[in-house]
C-alpha cells in the first residue's frame, strides 16, 4: 500500500503550475455554485458585468435548479470555447432521491435532458466521458 505522501508524487516546483488572477465571487445560496463558478470564469475571461450576466439567466431560464448542462449553455451563451465532460449524457437518475433535486427531479428531467439532445444543434460541445470527478451540493 503506497503511503498518502509517494501518492502525491514528487513536490510541485513553481514552473509546475500556473496560477490565474481569478476574481473570487461568493455564493449567494446554497444551490448556486455552478454560477459563482461561471461568473468568476467569465470576469477573469472580461466577458461579462452583472446586469449582462443576470440577463443572460433570465434568457436562459436559470433559476433555482442548475445543471451542469446548463452552465454548458451559459458559457456558450458568452462565446466561451468549452467542451462539457460528463459521465452522462442526461440525467443520471441516481440523483433522484437525493435531497437538493428530489422536489423538482421530475419535471427537470425533461428539461435536462431535452438539453442535452439540443445541444450539437445549439453549438454546445458535450462529450461522454469516463472518469469524470464532479461534486454535488
Amino acid at each position: 500500500m503506497r503511503t498518502e505522501a509517494e501518492a502525491a508524487g514528487p513536490p510541485l516546483e513553481p514552473e509546475d503550475f500556473v496560477q490565474l488572477p481569478v476574481p473570487i465571487i461568493q455564493q449567494l445560496y446554497h444551490w448556486d455554485c455552478g454560477l459563482a463558478c461561471s461568473k468568476m470564469v467569465l470576469r477573469y475571461l472580461g466577458q461579462v458585468d452583472d446586469n449582462e450576466f443576470e440577463s443572460a439567466l433570465q434568457e436562459l431560464r436559470l433559476t433555482r435548479s442548475i445543471w451542469t448542462i446548463d452552465l454548458a449553455y451559459l458559457m456558450r451563451h458568452f462565446g466561451v470555447r468549452h467542451r462539457f465532460c460528463t459521465q452522462t449524457l442526461g440525467v443520471d437518475k441516481g440523483y433522484k432521491n437525493q435531497s437538493f433535486y428530489r422536489k423538482h427531479f421530475d419535471t427537470e428531467e425533461t428539461r435536462v435532458n431535452q438539453l442535452f439532445a439540443q445541444a450539437k444543434a445549439c453549438k454546445v460541445l458535450v462529450e461522454k466521458c469516463r472518469n469524470v470527478q464532479h461534486q454535488h451540493q
